[in-house]
């Protein structure tokens, strides 16, 4: 069976807007995510139905308000002393800013909006994960929600604009040919710097190893636009003394 097209998608939304209403649509989205997530039903089953005084503490979190931050199941269970704790000790231990000062989100953030080039990071991400899921997900509702929150309470179109660009950018963007064309050289050794420092995590990087690195992907980049950029995000530089006898960079050209 071939999956629906543009045409019954858009009938699906109309059905699912008139025949719903809050009631109906928070049962039915219940029953998505507990099919799709096995430490809902999970949690659900073993710490939520047996426990009243989990219970309460949940229903406590959830009417604060505000969206709470979840990171998993174990931080809404009252057994998880042993998780936060150790957590904690490695979060002592080890330090998040080691990517020349940044941490890994600040460094996969700054990769997104190199690799949307001129579209919006957020528009660019959601139509990715989408065909690269291809269903939707628990995430993606998350954040397909983000969006529309975004766009119909004020009623700016941007957010709309990007995403329908976004929608021909991606397709160019996952062929692997014309990847470096969708982004535009500007971004690219940007892209690709960005890419190296996730992969060499450091405390401070040096302008003639980045150069050098790019030098071996066919990109030749001046010192000065690699400090400049290095600047602009605050990854810090490693301004060491000292020189190799034999330039790294005319090594990788070589």
């Amino acid at each position: 069976m071939n999956p629906p097209g543009p045409a019954a998608n858009a009938d699906l939304l109309l059905r699912r807007l008139m025949e719903n209403n809050d009631e109906s649509a928070t049962a039915a989205l219940f029953l998505q995510l507990y099919r799709q997530s096995p430490e809902l039903r999970h949690w659900l089953r073993e710490d939520y139905g047996r426990d009243a005084k989990l219970r309460k503490k949940v229903d406590g979190l959830a009417m604060k308000g505000a969206s709470p931050q979840v990171a998993r199941f174990a931080e809404l269970t009252d057994d998880n002393g042993p998780w936060r704790k150790e957590r904690r000790r490695l979060k002592k231990e080890i330090s998040g800013h080691i990517y020349g000062g940044l941490t890994w989100n600040e460094v996969v953030q700054l990769i997104h909006r190199y690799q949307a080039a001129h579209l919006d990071p957020g528009a660019f991400l959601l139509v990715r994960q989408w065909r690269e899921a291809g269903k939707v997900t628990p995430a993606l509702i998350w954040a397909g929600l983000a969006f529309l929150e975004s766009v119909l309470p004020s009623g700016k179109r941007r957010l709309l604009k990007h995403l329908n660009q976004a929608l021909a950018f991606v397709k160019k963007y996952e062929n692997k040919a014309e990847r470096r064309a969708a982004v535009g050289y500007a971004d690219w050794w940007k892209l690709n710097t960005l890419f190296y420092i996730l992969r060499h995590p450091r405390a401070s990087y040096s302008t003639r190893d980045l150069r050098a690195h790019l030098a071996t992907l066919g990109l030749e980049v001046g010192t000065r636009d690699v400090r400049r950029f290095c600047k602009r995000h605050g990854i810090h530089r490693d301004e060491r003394a000292g020189r190799p006898r034999i330039s790294t960079v005319a090594r990788a050209t070589g």
